[in-house]
């Protein structure tokens, strides 16, 4: 079971459910868990998390190294993403006045959810 934690304005936000029924769901709510959560904001796992920004503003990571990171928290923090074939797209982006990071995630083959840090 996953709690419901859409938020209103979100796309298919519903008013009246508490929790997650369709795994698909859970895993895009696992998956935004651990790439919106900096290491150390669990309480005792210094290592759940993404940090997400660290990745924006340093010149040594690349997107082979974002990606493999993303993708050691599934392995370790998304049970679903074991059932599913869940990959993800990097796409850097210089704007004026800082640099951006989209990210795609594909499930099944269909992309889910778009991330622009």
């Amino acid at each position: 079971m996953e709690f419901y934690v859409k938020n209103v304005g979100e796309p298919n936000f519903s008013p009246d459910k508490l929790q997650q029924d369709a795994e698909i769901s859970m895993l895009l709510t696992q998956i935004e868990t651990i790439l919106f959560t900096r290491k150390g904001e669990v309480l005792n796992d210094i290592n759940f998390g993404a940090n997400l920004e660290d990745y924006v503003y340093e010149l040594r990571y690349n997107d082979y190294m974002l990606k493999k990171s993303i993708q050691d928290q599934l392995v370790a923090y998304a049970p679903l993403s074991n059932k599913y074939s869940v990959d993800i797209e990097i796409d850097y982006a210089d704007e004026t006045d800082r640099h951006a990071v989209f990210l795609d995630i594909i499930v099944d083959g269909r992309i889910q959810m778009g991330v622009y840090v």
